[in-house]
């Protein structure tokens, strides 16, 4: 033990012994310093200086007008105005290209450019299948590696600071309508005008609903004029005349007006073609008989043929005349009550028309019988055939007189009716539209008529039943409390309740263990690296291999003595280190630990611990374990957790992370500066003490093999006269 300390002394005296060697070893003790405050001084707080970082932001938003409020709203200049007055980085609005070019060359950190449908995308985002809103995001990974992520982190927060206002406003402007809405509904004025609407959507559907039964009584009855006018156009060519006119007619009201009330008035007017067009077939027949009378004499059998054949056609008509009569008796339940007179009237004249047409058929057949037998009766019953056409003709005109002034006044009005309550219906016209292209016009057209008034008919009904729908709704809204909870809930700051759902959920951050500052918490990565630095610089500058006496002339040392006598001049300057460093760090840096005590006690621990395990490396391995040492110093930069979790690094980083020095001097350091948690601070501190247990068996016991070694390779090396 007093070959140690004597060792120990004559090496301070020789450290001490000129002026030079004092500033060697000044620098030496205040390098570590140096490191540790400049790199824990400049990253302080870097993330207060993001306002410094240039990102260029352009719009080539074109903004959005829509179709339900046309109001243009251009989104990307309400992000630029935003921009304008945000002050967490340098935002440069520029174009697209100088923003990408600017990218490139470096002038800025990153862009962002909102694309041309920005706003169109924003304001339709409820919309089925609407993609999502992205924004063109550059970044220039190599002006630095650090950058890119702030950057990031501006751009995910400007986008979610726009995710939030644009929810906020529409939140905003929904809850304030409601909240209007609650607020009207309790004055006693809005009330009266809430149960006013409520009875006139229920006189709407009411109205409806008889539209829709006056549309099903002239659907059939269009029906029923169908078999009638077909008759007589195959009867005789001057009905389908008069319905090809009516077809015209009927084409250009169609072409001119969409309205059901046209497509009605055609409809009755081919009506009232077909009974001009049977007087007509009538008067035909009238004349034919009397040609075939005049020429009887000489051709007697035609003549009786003739006769025949005009019997058969009336019979014919006969019929159809019945079928129309019966038609028009069938929808009489259908008419309001007050037209059922001139209805019945109408029915009358039919049934007269019927009787007389009838008697025309079986004044015609004997006829044919007084023809084949001789004239004389046959002139006889020309004179009666005469008179019961020109009877059947005049019972058919009161009929026809009946229908125009007493029945067709009443489907004008029902046609109004339709066209006043169906406008909105356009099947009917277009129907109508397309029968105008059929050959066989007016049959068509009625047939087709019919179809779609009783389509026009369902229609109505349906609306009737959503009017009642709504009707009973709005009853039942009236006439419960819900619009007065509705106004409890919103309240009477509608921004306020927007703003909660815009970001319904705030974060408070409560640090367990606080540090003053992002530097201060890199502080233990640098402190530690720069005492390893330090204890490295030491076995360079100073001689490792100790003389065999402690003075000239003194007694021989052994070889641990040697060994640890060395060691207590790098423990000197080492513990100068620590002491300096850390002493450093709490009256100029401003780490403020939590236990300075334990934070001094560390430091010192951590420079003993460093400066014998490279001491005894360098002793035992000579050059070899300097640049084992240096291998070390790279290692614990990564792998030490300081500046990663280490559960971030690879497997290989964390497998070699417990048995590397500087693990522990973190660990300690970090409990010494934050808080301790149970014993985390004695734990990291035993195990780097623990370590010295290695280097200590390496120092006074393994290396003796390697001294012979280790002087064959400095020979080897001393040989090139470069080394």
């Amino acid at each position: 033990m007093n070959g140690i300390w004597q060792l120990f002394r004559e090496d301070l005296r020789r450290a001490t012994r000129n002026v030079m060697s004092v500033i060697v070893l000044c620098g030496l003790v205040i390098i570590p310093s140096v490191f540790t405050w400049f790199n824990v001084i400049a990253s302080w707080e870097p993330f207060d200086n993001t306002k410094n970082l240039k990102v260029a932001v352009a719009s080539i938003d074109e903004g959005y007008t829509s179709t339900l409020v046309p109001l243009h709203i251009n989104v990307g200049s309400m992000v630029e105005s935003n921009l304008r007055a945000n002050d967490q980085m340098d935002w440069i609005i520029t174009s697209k290209a100088d923003a990408v070019a600017g990218t490139e060359s470096g002038e800025y950190y990153a862009a962002m450019v909102l694309p041309a449908d920005f706003s169109e995308r924003m304001l339709t985002f409820y919309a089925a299948g609407s993609p999502q809103t992205q924004i063109d995001y550059y970044t220039n990974d190599k002006s630095n590696p650090l950058a890119p992520l702030i950057t990031s982190e501006g751009a995910d927060d400007l986008s979610a600071k726009i995710n939030a206002e644009f929810t906020q406003e529409l939140d905003t402007v929904a809850l304030a309508i409601l909240s209007s809405l609650a607020s009207s509904l309790d004055d006693p004025q809005s009330q009266a005008t809430f149960q006013a609407l409520e009875t006139q959507i229920g006189a709407i559907s009411t109205q409806l609903r008889s539209a829709s039964g006056t549309a099903g009584i002239f659907s059939s009855l269009v029906a029923s004029s169908v078999p009638l006018a077909q008759g007589s156009l195959n009867l005789l060519g001057a009905v389908e005349s008069e319905f090809t006119s009516a077809t015209g007619a009927i084409r250009q009201g169609v072409d001119a007006s969409a309205g059901a009330r046209r497509a009605i008035s055609d409809a009755t007017a081919a009506l009232s073609s077909a009974f001009t067009a049977t007087d007509d077939r009538l008067a035909r027949v009238q004349a034919d008989v009397d040609t075939l009378f005049d020429r009887m004499g000489a051709e007697t059998d035609s003549a009786a043929a003739g006769i025949d054949t005009i019997a058969a056609d009336v019979g014919a008509l006969a019929a159809e005349a019945t079928q129309f009569r019966d038609a028009f008796a069938a929808i009489e339940p259908d008419i309001p009550a007050e037209s059922q007179p001139e209805f019945r009237a109408l029915l009358r004249d039919l049934d007269v028309t019927v009787t007389r047409i009838e008697g025309v058929q079986s004044r015609l057949t004997q006829a044919a019988i007084d023809v084949r037998e001789g004239n004389v009766a046959a002139q006889s019953s020309r004179a009666a055939l005469d008179g019961d056409v020109e009877q059947a003709r005049s019972s058919l005109a009161r009929a026809a007189n009946v229908y125009t002034a007493d029945v067709l006044p009443l489907l004008d009005a029902l046609g109004a009716t339709l066209a006043e309550l169906g406008t909105s219906f356009g099947s009917l016209s277009g129907d109508l539209s397309f029968v105008d292209g059929v050959a066989q016009g007016s049959v068509s057209m009625l047939e087709r008529a019919a179809v779609d008034t009783g389509a026009l008919a369902g229609v109505l009904a349906t609306s009737a039943d959503a009017f009642e729908v709504v009707h009973d709704d709005l009853a039942a809204a009236l006439a419960s409390g819900d619009v007065e909870k509705l106004a409890q809930v919103i309240g009477s700051d509608p921004a306020t309740l927007a703003a909660a759902l815009a970001q319904p959920i705030g974060l408070d951050r409560i640090a367990v263990y606080p540090v003053v500052s992002f530097g201060a918490g890199m502080a233990p990565l640098y402190t530690v690296l720069s005492l390893w630095v330090g204890a490295l610089l030491l076995s360079v500058t100073l001689r490792v291999e100790p003389p065999t006496r402690a003075y000239d002339g003194g007694p021989e040392l052994t070889l641990n003595q040697q060994f640890l006598g060395r060691y207590g001049i790098f423990a000197l300057i080492g513990f100068l280190q620590s002491t300096l460093v850390f002493l450093g760090n709490i009256l100029i840096v401003g780490l403020d630990p939590v236990h300075p005590f334990l934070f001094m006690l560390v430091g010192w621990s951590t420079s003993l611990v460093f400066t014998f395990v490279i001491y005894t490396l360098v002793v035992s391995f000579s050059d070899a374990g300097k640049a084992l040492a240096v291998f070390l110093l790279v290692i614990q930069v990564a792998g030490a957790g300081g500046a990663y979790p280490l559960e971030l690094l690879p497997q290989w980083f964390q497998n070699a992370s417990p048995f590397l020095p500087a693990t522990h001097a973190i660990d300690a350091i970090r409990a010494a500066l934050a808080g301790i948690y149970r014993a985390d601070y004695w734990i990291a501190l035993g195990w780097l003490w623990f370590l010295v247990l290695p280097a200590l068996l390496l120092g006074l016991a393994l290396r003796k093999p390697l001294i012979g070694l280790n002087k064959t390779m400095e020979g080897m090396l001393q040989s090139t006269k470069l080394m």
